[in-house]
């Protein structure tokens, strides 16, 4: 009796080892599994890599753009899982909002010379991305964790870019086009589900276009119709990311 009595305690002890072992487990695989998900506010300055030349195929609106700010957020969840030399993927939807003003304008069918341009002439667009990153944890420090990637969507582009005499205009509400970016980083932890993060890239909406006027009134004609141009950004952001 006595022997059945201390063999019970023995697998009670061991019954309580193993549910505090699997309570613990469970804990862990939950914290690891909180800290996949996250989500991160940022914002900064779009610095054009050079004047935008909107084109009907016959004169061009020549349009330099002021340094203008960003900001915008992302949801994103991260494989860590998965490892790749030591890189760890991430994927992401970013949503993000972009406005720059324009400094000078020259319309070539005006001969050479940049227009008067009107107050509150600018460019601005709403970008949704799909984005893929990869960071590389531990290199630097465990705090510290550079990363690069990129993605791709769609950019909503409205132009309100007034000139000349007469309210000559280039607008268009809401054009959606084909965006893409490469971006690099690094980011820093400052808790287990707080970090800030700086990161750089080339952003770039393709054939982004927008209807000449005068006011609004659609030209027509060598002067008129939709006018095109790649839009080229160096985008330089900070922010905050976190974990949930």
């Amino acid at each position: 009796m006595k022997t059945t009595h201390s063999t019970f305690k023995r697998a009670a002890h061991a019954s309580a080892i193993a549910a505090v072992a699997s309570l613990a487990s469970t804990a862990a695989l939950a914290e690891e599994g909180a800290n996949d998900w996250y989500l991160s506010l940022n914002g900064g300055a779009s610095i054009h890599t050079d004047d935008v030349e909107f084109t009907n195929g016959t004169n061009t609106v020549e349009t330099d753009f002021d340094t203008g700010f960003t900001f915008g957020g992302a949801v994103g969840y991260r494989w860590n899982d998965y490892n790749f030399g030591g890189f760890v993927p991430r994927t992401e939807l970013e949503v993000s909002y972009t406005e720059n003003d324009a400094d000078t304008i020259d319309f070539s069918g005006n001969g050479v010379g940049n227009e008067l341009v009107a107050d509150g002439s600018q460019i601005s667009s709403v970008g949704i991305y799909g984005n893929l990153f990869f960071d590389l944890p531990n290199v630097i420090s465990r705090d510290i964790t550079p990363y690069i990637g990129g993605g791709a969507g769609l950019n909503i582009v409205n132009h309100n870019l007034i000139y000349g005499a007469g309210g000559l205009n280039l607008n268009d509400d809401g054009d959606t086009v084909f965006a893409w970016h490469v971006t690099g980083g690094v980011s820093y932890a400052l808790s287990e589900e707080l970090s800030t993060f700086v990161d750089v890239g080339f952003r770039q909406a393709v054939d982004a276009g927008s209807v000449r006027r005068r006011g609004s009134t659609t030209l027509t004609g060598a002067a008129g119709g939709n006018f095109e141009d790649d839009i080229n950004a160096i985008v330089v952001r900070s922010g905050l990311s976190v974990d949930f």
